[in-house]
C-alpha cells in the first residue's frame, strides 16, 4: 500500500499518463493527417479519371460496351485498372454502360447525389461492398446546354490506402504500449534521482532527537526546491535547539529561584518546630517565611506576565500618559534606595511628551530599570533620566555610572533569570526578571529597548515608544 502511496510512484505516474496522453494526441493526429492526404490524392485521381471520361471527345463512346470502358481507362491511366471502376448512367439514374469489373458489384447511385449533380456538382462517397475493401467513388454529371444529361461515377478500390492506414495503426498498437513501459521505467529512474535528496533528510532527521538537536541536515545544492527545504528546515533546527535550550535553562533558572527560599522556609520552620521559642522569636521566623512566600509569589507572578506578554495576551489599558510626570513619581518611589547609597537621582526637566500606554505596565517599565540602576551603581554614583523625541517616537534613557555590562553579556541581558554578575546572590534582590519584563512590556506597547554599555563606564537603556497625537 506504501508502494503506490509514494511520492516516487505518484510522479511516475503523472508522467506516465501526461506522456501517454501526449502519444495519444500525436498518434491521432498523425493518423488523421496521413489518411486526410491518402483520401485527398485518390480523390484527385478519381476526378481526372471523370473528367477524362467525360470529355466531349469520348461521347461516342460512353455507350459502347464495357470492353472499350476498359480500354478507355488503360488508355487515361495504364495498365494498372483492375481496382478502378467507371459507371455510366442517364439523367434518370440508369446505368446504361460499366467497365468489366464491375459486373458483380456496383456502384450506388442514390437521389441525393443525382439532385446534386442535377445543379452541375460532383459528390464523393465512401461505401463497402462485397469486396475486402470499401470503395471511394465520385459522381460527375455530363452537362449540355445548362442541362444535365448523364452522370460519370468514377470509382477506387482502397486497398492500397486501407493497407497503409492498417500498418500505421498495427505499428501505433505496438509502439505506444513498449514506449509506455519504457518510459514507465525512465520516470521511475529519474524520480528516484530527483527524489534521493529528500532519501537523505529523512535519513537524517531520523537521527536528530531532543538530545542530539545539534545534528544538521546536509544541503547539496541549495539553489534547489530540495536545498531550500533543507535550508529552511535547519532554521526551525536552529529554532527548535535554541527553545529547547531556553526551556532547559529557565527551569534550571526556576528550581533555582525557587529553592533558596523553599529551603530558607523549610530551614527557618523546622527551627521554630524542632525548639521552640518565645513568641517574639516565632514572629521573627514567620515574618522571614512571609518575605520568602512572597518572593516566590512574585517570581511566579512575574513568569505570568511574561508568558502573557510573550503570547500576545497581555491585557494593557491604555491612556495618555506624559511621560515627564510619570518618571517624577518613579523617582520620588526610588529616592529611598538612592539615598541609601548617597546616589544623584537626575531628572532633568524636559518637553511635554505623551505615549498611549497602561499606567502600570509603563511604571513597571521605568521603575525596573532604575531599580536596577541604583543596585548597580556603587555609592557616590548617578543615576540620570533623559526624555527626547525623535519623528514618531518617544525616548526615556536611564544611564547609571556602574561598572558596564561586558560585550559577551549583552546579546542575553534581556533573558529570563540572567545575571551579568554570577556571584552576586537571590538576597540581594530582584527575582532576575526585570529587564525581561522591560523589554516584555515595551515590545507589548509597540515600542522597543535599547542598550548601550562600555565596561567601566555605565551603560545605559532607552525606551522608545510611539508617540501620542493627545
Amino acid at each position: 500500500m506504501f508502494f503506490f502511496r509514494s511520492i516516487r510512484f505518484r510522479l511516475t505516474l503523472w508522467y506516465l499518463v501526461t506522456l501517454a496522453l501526449i502519444l495519444l494526441l500525436f498518434s491521432t493526429f498523425i493518423y488523421l493527417t496521413i489518411s486526410k492526404r491518402l483520401y485527398a490524392e485518390v480523390d484527385r485521381e478519381l476526378l481526372a479519371i471523370a473528367e477524362a471520361v467525360a470529355s466531349p471527345t469520348l461521347e461516342p463512346f460512353r455507350r459502347s460496351a464495357p470492353t472499350v470502358l476498359d480500354q478507355i481507362l488503360e488508355d487515361f491511366i495504364g495498365p494498372s485498372v483492375a481496382n478502378k471502376f467507371v459507371q455510366i448512367a442517364d439523367a434518370s439514374g440508369k446505368v446504361f454502360s460499366s467497365s468489366t469489373n464491375l459486373q458483380n458489384i456496383s456502384l450506388p447511385l442514390d437521389k441525393t447525389s443525382l439532385i446534386i449533380s442535377g445543379i452541375g456538382n460532383s459528390t464523393y462517397h465512401t461505401h463497402s461492398n462485397s469486396l475486402r475493401y470499401p470503395i471511394r467513388s465520385i459522381t460527375m454529371p455530363i452537362m449540355e446546354n445548362g442541362r444535365m444529361v448523364q452522370v460519370v461515377q468514377v470509382g477506387m478500390l482502397l486497398d492500397y490506402t486501407s493497407d497503409i492506414l492498417e500498418k500505421l495503426l498495427v505499428i501505433f498498437a505496438v509502439s505506444i504500449p513498449l514506449a509506455l513501459i519504457m518510459l514507465w521505467y525512465a520516470g521511475w529512474f529519474l524520480a528516484g534521482r530527483a527524489l534521493k535528496p529528500v532519501e537523505l533528510i529523512t535519513t537524517s532527521a531520523r537521527k536528530i532527537s531532543a538530545e542530539n538537536l545539534g545534528h544538521r541536515l546536509e544541503i547539496i545544492n541549495p539553489s534547489d526546491e530540495i536545498g531550500r527545504l533543507a535550508k529552511t528546515f535547519n532554521i526551525t533546527l536552529d529554532r527548535l535547539e535554541n527553545a529547547f535550550n531556553r526551556t532547559r535553562q529557565f527551569s534550571m533558572d526556576v528550581s533555582h529561584e525557587l529553592r533558596t527560599p523553599l529551603t530558607i522556609l523549610r530551614g527557618e520552620t523546622e527551627v521554630g518546630l524542632r525548639w521552640g521559642g518565645d513568641a517574639d522569636e516565632l514572629k521573627k521566623i514567620l515574618r522571614s517565611n512571609m518575605e520568602e512566600i512572597n518572593r516566590m509569589s512574585d517570581i511566579i507572578g512575574d513568569l505570568l506576565e511574561l508568558s502573557r506578554a510573550e503570547e500576545g495576551k497581555l491585557v494593557l489599558d491604555p491612556v495618555p500618559v506624559e511621560l515627564h510626570e510619570l518618571l517624577q513619581d518613579i523617582c520620588t518611589k526610588a529616592a529611598p534606595d538612592a539615598r541609601e547609597k548617597r546616589i544623584i537621582l537626575d531628572l532633568p526637566n524636559a518637553a511635554s511628551l505623551h505615549v498611549a500606554g497602561d499606567p502600570a505596565r509603563l511604571q513597571q517599565i521605568f521603575l525596573n530599570l532604575i531599580d536596577n540602576a541604583i543596585k548597580y551603581t556603587p555609592c557616590d554614583g548617578k543615576v540620570s533620566l533623559a526624555v527626547d523625541s525623535e519623528p514618531g517616537w518617544a525616548k526615556v534613557s536611564v544611564t547609571d555610572t556602574g561598572p558596564g555590562i561586558p560585550e559577551a553579556d549583552l546579546p542575553h541581558i534581556f533573558e529570563q533569570f540572567y545575571r551579568v554578575d554570577k556571584a552576586r546572590n537571590r538576597n540581594d534582590g530582584g527575582s532576575g526578571l526585570g529587564l525581561s519584563m522591560v523589554r516584555a512590556f515595551s515590545e507589548a506597547h509597540g515600542g522597543r529597548v535599547e542598550i548601550f554599555s562600555l565596561p567601566g563606564s555605565g551603560c545605559t537603556f532607552t525606551v522608545f515608544l510611539p508617540l501620542s497625537h493627545h
